[in-house]
């Protein structure tokens, strides 16, 4: 009993001796969460650092590690650090495979990149931005190739601190900075440097693209809090800008607030604060960087108010004669996605630049621009130079004298951002715009209406764009496609044969300017005949010692497959065949090989595979007289390395 107890008192001493090295193992773990919350990231990052490196790495800190790198624009950390909480297969919090997906694109590893987003794509497969990072590898090189049209320049201003944010007012340029300051420096937080004022330098007058010594811009309406975004009306009596809004706490004490826009005057050569434009009513509604339209009427800004798409969306707002304001209106889907759509921009001919990271891009914001003075109009990647796989944001563009300035932190930089020059030569992008195509499906014979006629829309690649069914009356509609766009539509209806038209869309809604007439079909779908021939389409050829399925090829496949649904019993046989050169038994492997790849992309489009037999049968049946030894064209040839379907069954 007596050596009970002593055990007894042995376990609770160690207990008690145990509680405080506990307690201080989870001291920093519980200081790093503050932190991290608070958006000071780079202590956050330092702490989290210690303890990952001390081998006490979790899933939850590298996933904070991750995060709190990303939201720094870190990429390449982030991407280590992502990689590190992905392979333990825990289950991933909201956002992971997203934020992962990009850092990897930011990193150059694209392929790595897709894999990743092709999960995410799983998890959400109605958001626009996975949609909009899902698509092919060659899609996603396809952005990468640079731009002739557009050179760039490292601005001599900028420090190792974060230079961005610019705009002119005449040849002075004004920019934020966090350069530290003698007076009043204080330190963010989040990037662990002083918070951004706003300085200006002016233009030299020789050709070498030089700025003077920046100065800081005004002392008297700027707080010791961040400044940023300016933009000015075009007599220079009106500034808007984005500033932290400065809040005191019960001892009295200024805080960092969130972002809001605000307003000065310029009265007798001095700026006199007006303070923040009450856009939304709620405080805690982030509101930054205002851009102005050329009217001066509407200003643009971006947002996390409530209802918006993702993190961050862009909005306009009215802005009256007697200063009111109206109320604000989201730029809606076709700009916003569910990530940051941010740092929009003007030209003087309604072209809104902005910065996105929920579109195809090469990593990070990329900047994109889109024609506001067309209705639809849709967003247009600007390629390189202008973008990276790093943060590429804040395009200030004169369209005038084609010349601007925008801001990265792409490598090779002075500091964390950068300005850059850039000299505009040429076109540097074709917009593109949204439009539909409407139109009726009518019987040849007696021009009535076909109700319910199946039409399916393909792209110049002949790839499916979408697909819909003509109504009652046999109006059909496909809505918002793009414009001045080469499409065929393949339409099909039981009892008709399968036609096709061509047609390239224009910028207002597109009408057919004649009714779609289908052929009553005179065939019966009986066994023996050949599909293709009942179809009335082109005949589907191989190159030579190929089995590779040929992009003319797949119109004709389409309207086999559109067949194939509007005579759900019919079974077909894919009969494939070869040319003459070559010996016997390797023609037959040939044509097999053929055969099945055809089958291959039938069922790879959603036809059941029992409906299908593939058979080769070599150079036995030739449709002309190029048999052994006999001399024939190429074209004679080509006759015959062909693919028929023949019914075999109901």
């Amino acid at each position: 009993m007596k050596l009970k107890t002593q055990n007894t008192m042995k376990k609770q001493l160690i207990l008690v001796l145990l509680f405080p090295i506990i307690a201080l193992a989870q001291q920093p773990l519980r200081r790093a969460e503050a932190k991290f919350e608070q958006e000071a990231y780079i202590s956050a990052i330092k702490i989290y650092e210690h303890l990952a490196n001390k081998g006490k790495g979790t899933a939850e800190i590298y996933e904070k590690l991750g995060d709190a790198n990303y939201f720094n624009a870190n990429y390449i950390q982030a991407q280590k650090w992502y990689e590190k909480r992905y392979v333990l297969n825990a289950p991933f919090p909201e956002g992971f495979l997203y934020r992962y997906s990009q850092s990897l694109k930011s990193a150059g590893m694209l392929e790595e990149a897709q894999k990743i987003m092709a999960e995410c794509a799983k998890e959400k497969p109605t958001e626009l931005r996975v949609r909009n990072q899902t698509p092919t590898l060659r899609a996603q090189n396809s952005i990468k190739k640079g731009s002739d049209t557009f050179s760039i320049t490292n601005l001599n201003i900028n420090s190792k601190y974060s230079d961005f944010s610019s705009t002119f007012k005449g040849d002075t340029l004004l920019f934020a900075s966090a350069r530290p300051r003698i007076i009043a420096n204080q330190i963010y937080q989040r990037t662990g440097q002083a918070f951004t004022n706003l300085y200006y330098s002016v233009k030299t007058k020789d050709t070498t693209n030089t700025y003077s010594e920046p100065k800081l811009f005004s002392k008297k309406v700027f707080s010791v809090y961040h400044e940023a975004t300016p933009v000015f009306t075009k007599d220079g009596k009106t500034m808007y800008y984005t500033q932290n809004e400065v809040k005191e706490n019960h001892k009295r004490k200024l805080t960092n607030g969130l972002n809001k826009i605000y307003k000065a005057t310029n009265e007798n050569g001095k700026w006199i604060d007006q303070g923040v434009l009450d856009i939304f009513a709620l405080d805690s509604i982030r509101v930054a960087h205002p851009a102005l339209s050329p009217d001066e009427k509407t200003l643009y800004f971006a947002s996390d108010a409530k209802g918006s798409y993702g993190q961050s969306d862009l909005y306009k707002i009215a802005l009256h004669p007697d200063g009111t304001i109206g109320n604000p209106v989201n730029l809606g889907s076709t700009i916003n996605t569910e990530a940051r759509e941010s740092y929009p921009f003007v030209t003087q001919d309604n072209i809104l630049l902005f910065a996105s990271d929920g579109r195809l891009g090469m990593g990070g914001y990329d900047i994109y621009a889109v024609d506001l003075n067309i209705p639809n109009a849709l967003p247009v990647h600007l390629s390189t130079p202008i973008n990276s796989p790093f943060d590429d944001f804040d395009m200030n563009w004169d369209r005038t004298t084609n010349q601007g300035v925008l801001s990265s932190n792409r490598p090779g930089g002075k500091g964390d951002d950068d300005l850059y020059s850039f000299q505009n030569t040429g076109t540097p992008f074709v917009f593109e715009y949204l439009t539909n195509i409407k139109g009726r499906v009518l019987d040849q014979t007696n021009s009535d209406s076909i109700a319910y006629a199946s039409l399916v829309l393909l792209d110049k690649s002949n790839n499916e764009v979408a697909r819909t069914l003509a109504d009652e009356n046999g109006n059909f509609t496909f809505e918002n496609v793009t414009s001045n766009t080469a499409y065929t539509i393949n339409i099909s209806k039981k009892d008709y044969y399968v036609a096709s038209i061509e047609l390239v869309t224009n910028l207002n809604e597109t009408i057919l300017k004649s009714d779609i007439e289908l052929k009553k079909d005179t065939y019966k779908m009986e066994p023996g005949l050949d599909l293709a021939k009942v179809l009335e389409i082109t005949q589907i050829y191989f190159d030579l010692d190929k089995s590779t399925i040929r992009k003319d090829a797949i119109v004709s496949l389409e309207k086999i497959i559109q067949a194939l649904e509007e005579y759900p019993s019919i079974k077909i046989e894919i009969s494939s065949y070869a040319d003459s050169r070559q010996n016997r038994k390797y023609n037959k492997l040939l044509s097999q090989r053929r055969a099945d790849a055809t089958m291959a992309y039938l069922i790879k489009r959603g036809i059941n595979p029992e409906r299908l037999t593939a058979k080769g049968y070599g150079e036995s049946q030739l449709v002309n007289h190029c048999a052994d030894a006999v001399t024939c064209s190429e074209a004679e040839h080509q006759q015959n390395r062909r693919s028929t379907f023949v019914i075999v069954g109901k």
